[in-house]
């Protein structure tokens, strides 16, 4: 009785767990160079963003297409180069580089390193660009220890493989070069994980004013104060300043950690911190006081600013919290030339306006009556004490932080380390067939893994003329049209 047989239906693929799942489509995701491509696009337009936040661009804009000025305006708000979207894309980078540029490639850099392919075909050996041949009346496995020889007084270490009667060289130098790719990359990521770093914890300060004998905290959660001992200056004969220095005191939570000089050109470092002489002004000190006599305020107030009544005219605002009161402190005209009949104050030199105003909505006076004071005399100011005591100068300084600069600096290390090994000590490759020659003897072929490389096409004619020399055999080279004008040359 014949058997019927039931065909089995083909084996299921097995499922792959949903963790697996997960991880080949990460790996996936940081191995595209198409994904790549857009963060670096992205990223690119972060910075681009970021850059021209601080110029005059976004207001270009916002005055050419009226409807964008509420974009503008938080354009100029969005701090970029400290925000959660600009970090997030240096992370991505920093991933794919890892793994794209650096895992993924690993076992093929190691297996060409340390495991690589020996044997050829006699097709790759005729259609390489350049190529060497010698004849000898030895048998092959004879010829091919002599070129083994050879090879190896040359540096380079050299690998063989009998297949069908046929000895297959392998020869390569500097194979430990291909190396220099990782620290390349890990170079690469450091940067970005500097930027992250720099980013998360830095900061830039573009105006830190600080007035001759006051102290000011820095802020930013650094614990930092500082404190100007001392201001000079210099000019030309034509007025314009010559030079101006700041003697500074640095200051952490409260006590002295340095004493240093800022220049325009020599900034002051402490740490990861740097002070950057930018600028300098007039500063007034005084002494103000509530009817009770509680101190208010005793210290210098910089006059950074312009009145809105005199442009010429240096001013600063108090606040003063526990009265409720915001002092706006005139000076004299600096420029009484220049359209006098902007100056209504008319305050000659020692004198200081103090006009009063309300802080807040439910301070305590309207709009109370200036008053003028003068160096050395107590002034009352909508029932406050406002002595003038004495002017001074302040400085005007630009303070940035960065604590990623130590990655930097390895980075950039690494970065010219890894790209000196990589053009310095190229991996040099040459591939080879020794043979039976039909007449008798045997006949070597050897070519360069040097495709479109000037460079490795010089090494290979020095390596051949060193066979050559070393063997004491003719040697025939054979170059392709593309190569130069002759397609063949032949010594010996």
């Amino acid at each position: 009785m014949a058997q019927v047989s039931t065909p089995t239906a083909p084996a299921r693929r097995a499922r792959r767990s949903l963790p697996d799942l997960v991880v080949d489509r990460l790996w996936r995701f940081f191995c595209s160079v198409r994904i790549a491509i857009w963060e670096i696009a992205i990223l690119a337009l972060l910075v681009l963003i970021g850059t021209l936040r601080g110029s005059s661009v976004p207001q270009t804009v916002a005055d050419a297409v009226p409807a964008l000025a509420p974009l503008v305006e938080r354009w100029y708000a969005w701090d970029v180069f400290h925000s959660l979207p600009f970090m997030v894309m240096l992370g991505l980078l920093s991933v794919a580089i890892a793994i794209g540029g650096m895992i993924n490639r690993a076992p093929g850099i190691w297996q060409a390193i340390a495991h690589p392919t020996v044997a050829t075909t006699h097709g790759f050996l005729r259609n390489a660009e350049a190529s060497a041949t010698l004849a000898a009346p030895a048998p092959p496995d004879v010829l091919a220890d002599r070129m083994t020889d050879a090879l190896r007084a040359a540096h380079y270490r050299v690998l063989t493989e009998e297949r069908n009667g046929e000895i297959h060289l392998y020869a390569d130098r500097f194979r430990f070069a291909k190396l220099g790719t990782f620290p390349f990359h890990l170079a690469l990521i450091l940067i970005l994980v500097g930027g992250i770093v720099g980013a998360r914890w830095g900061f830039r300060e573009t105006e830190f004013i600080v007035p001759e004998g006051s102290v000011r905290g820095l802020g930013y959660g650094t614990g930092l104060s500082v404190r100007l001992d001392n201001f000079s200056d210099t000019y030309q004969e034509n007025g314009q300043p010559r030079g101006f220095r700041s003697d500074l005191t640095i200051l952490e939570d409260g006590e002295e950690v340095k004493r240093g000089v800022a220049t325009v050109n020599r900034p002051l470092t402490f740490g990861d911190t740097v002070f950057y002489q930018s600028g300098f002004g007039q500063a007034v000190v005084l002494r103000i006081t509530d009817a009770r006599g509680q101190v208010l305020w005793d210290d210098a107030a910089p006059l950074d600013f312009v009145s809105s009544v005199n442009p010429d005219a240096p001013a600063a605002v108090i606040e003063l919290p526990p009265a409720k009161i915001k002092l706006h402190v005139i000076a004299p005209d600096s420029n009484r030339g220049n359209a006098p009949e902007q100056d209504p104050l008319g305050l000659a030199s020692g004198t200081m306006y103090f006009l009063p105003r309300p802080l807040g909505p439910d301070g305590p006076i309207g709009d109370a009556p200036g008053v003028v004071g003068r160096v050395g005399e107590v002034s009352e100011v909508a029932g406050l004490n406002v002595e003038f005591l004495r002017e001074r100068r302040f400085t005007s300084l630009q303070v940035g932080r960065n604590p990623g600069i130590p990655i930097f600096v390895v980075a950039s290390l690494m970065l010219v380390g890894g790209l000196a090994v990589t053009f310095y000590f190229p991996h040099r490759r040459v591939r080879g067939i020794v043979a039976a020659a039909p007449g008798g003897g045997s006949a070597a072929t050897i070519v360069p893994l040097a495709r479109r490389d000037w460079s490795a096409q010089r090494a290979f004619d020095r390596l051949s003329g060193e066979i050559e020399a070393r063997l004491g055999l003719p040697l025939s080279r054979r170059r392709s049209p593309a190569e130069g004008p002759a397609s063949a040359t032949s010594r010996g």
